[in-house]
């Protein structure tokens, strides 16, 4: 029922090392990174060695090869999401953008956590992008940042257990090698970064509505209760 969420994205560097910090934080998420520098013949030359599910890169002026560029990673990379970081705030740029194909444009400087997400949500397959996105709001709601090492591993854990219930009572059985299967790891690394979870959300003030006891709470503690709060406010999952 698991699909391997290890995406491979190729990431481009660009000024104050924005490109870096992103794919640090796209790493936490369970995305596969390859780094490059923010030069398009570079960015050419790694698509073609690496051949990335997805390609993220940055512009910061309007040219020809800026366009010739794209065209190039278009037609030859059909199947690639291209993810574009702008500084340059030009409607006739994102309209010849779009024009290509090209949807996924956020106008820099853009919050890094924000940029993250909508890049995790749009690679996923299209029948779970809604649910992840709704987990991913109602962990924000609480406080939870994207960039928090144990994010993407909550997430998976929640999305797993509201697609078939039975998997709660399950935990180290079934949940966490689920899992670890969609991240690529071993249902220990999952525990761990769990429990590391947990800890950090103690240590945050994260509190869930119907639980009085003691902090940090045991990891399938912390899925029941935020699993409760969801969907409190997310009717539709349990109907």
């Amino acid at each position: 029922m698991t699909n391997h969420m290890k995406y491979s994205l190729l990431t481009g560097d660009n000024i104050g090392g924005i490109g870096w910090n992103l794919s640090n934080a796209l790493g936490n998420l369970g995305c596969s990174i390859i780094r490059c520098s923010n030069l398009f013949t570079e960015l050419a030359g790694k698509c073609a060695e690496y051949k990335p599910d997805a390609l993220v890169f940055f512009v910061t002026s309007e040219s020809e090869e800026l366009f010739s560029f794209v065209d190039k990673m278009v037609s030859e990379y059909p199947n690639m999401k291209i993810f574009v970081l702008s500084y340059v705030k030009s409607f006739q740029m994102r309209r010849r953008f779009e024009a290509a194909g090209i949807t996924n444009f956020f106008l820099m400087p853009d919050l890094l956590s924000e940029i993250c997400k909508y890049i995790v949500i749009d690679l996923l397959p299209a029948d779970e992008q809604h649910l992840m996105l709704d987990i991913m709001s109602y962990l924000g709601s609480k406080g939870i940042s994207t960039l928090n090492s144990g994010f993407i591993t909550m997430c998976i854990a929640m999305k797993l257990c509201i697609l078939e219930p039975g998997l709660i009572k399950k935990i180290t059985l079934r949940l966490y090698p689920c899992i670890a299967e969609e991240l690529g790891s071993t249902p220990e690394s999952v525990d761990q970064r769990l429990r590391r979870f947990s800890k950090s959300l103690n240590n945050n003030g994260v509190r869930f509505k119907q639980y009085n006891g003691k902090y940090p709470v045991s990891n399938s503690r912390m899925i029941k209760l935020a699993l409760e709060e969801f969907n409190e406010l997310y009717h539709s999952y349990t109907e």
